[in-house]
């Protein structure tokens, strides 16, 4: 780590935890959304502290590494590297003692833990309350779907069709009609980057439209800003879901979660 940095924060707000309908003044702390950074914003940072070594090198290089790294773990290894441990598993339960391996209940994964060097920096971020207290009254995105692919590891392809499934996500203007604000925003600048106008389904588990065929390649984080609450009550102010993976057009998805792959 880069004996540089002495002070760490991460701004969060509250969300109400609606696991336990016994206790209201529960919430659980969400991180806001930063830039999502790629290799090249890495190498690119890197070059900035380090003049000695150019970008474009660290990138290439890095690159071969994580291939190579890709190929080890696919042949069994385990792999350790500076922030994790990446470790072969099959999930699933096992029928029988001839360990018949079953397509439809049991699939080969990647266990993803942070090693200590990773915890022990992370030890020292101090968390800072923004004020903001989000109500979303068990509203969430569950699911996102290219149609196209079938892919729900946060690939989408321009062009394609996405279905997403949740609670409460119909999308709704102030008086209950119409469309509310649904976008794409750039993980990166937190740029609007597309609007979606037309919804082909627009129900409370889900909702379904069409991607701008000239979507350029990048992360993009999905925001739906609506108004409804349930089939008979509008919000007062727009509740804002947002779609906790970053979807990614070109150079592969995200693993469908945080501990596996």
């Amino acid at each position: 780590m880069d004996e540089k940095v002495k002070n760490y924060s991460w701004t969060y707000d509250l969300e109400e935890y609606t696991m336990t309908k016994d206790v209201a003044e529960d919430y659980t702390a969400k991180v806001q959304s930063r830039p999502t950074l790629d290799l090249k914003d890495i190498s690119r940072l890197v070059a900035e502290e380090r003049t000695e070594y150019r970008a474009d090198t660290l990138e290439n290089t890095h690159t071969l590494v994580e291939k190579k790294i890709i190929q080890m773990i696919c042949q069994g290894y385990s792999v350790q590297t500076g922030t994790a441990l990446y470790t072969p598993g099959i999930t699933g339960l096992l029928m029988g003692s001839k360990g018949l391996f079953d397509p439809a209940t049991n699939a080969c994964v990647v266990n993803i833990s942070p090693t200590q060097t990773l915890r022990k920096e992370v030890a020292k971020v101090t968390p800072t309350f923004s004020g903001n207290v989000r109500s979303m009254g068990g509203a969430r995105i569950a699911l996102v779907k290219d149609v196209m692919t079938g892919k729900t590891d946060g690939t989408i392809t321009p062009g394609g069709m996405l279905d997403v499934t949740g609670t409460k996500i119909r999308c709704l203007n102030a008086d209950g009609t119409g469309v509310g604000s649904l976008t794409l925003v750039n993980a990166s600048t937190q740029a609007v980057a597309a609007t979606i106008t037309v919804l082909g389904i627009n129900d409370p588990s889900r909702l379904m439209f069409t991607l701008p065929a000239d979507l350029a390649n990048g992360s993009y984080l999905l925001r739906v800003e609506t108004y409804y609450s349930n089939s008979s009550t509008t919000l007062k102010s727009a509740r804002l879901i947002e779609y906790p993976i970053a979807l990614k057009v070109g150079g592969g998805g995200d693993s469908e979660s945080p501990d596996e792959i």
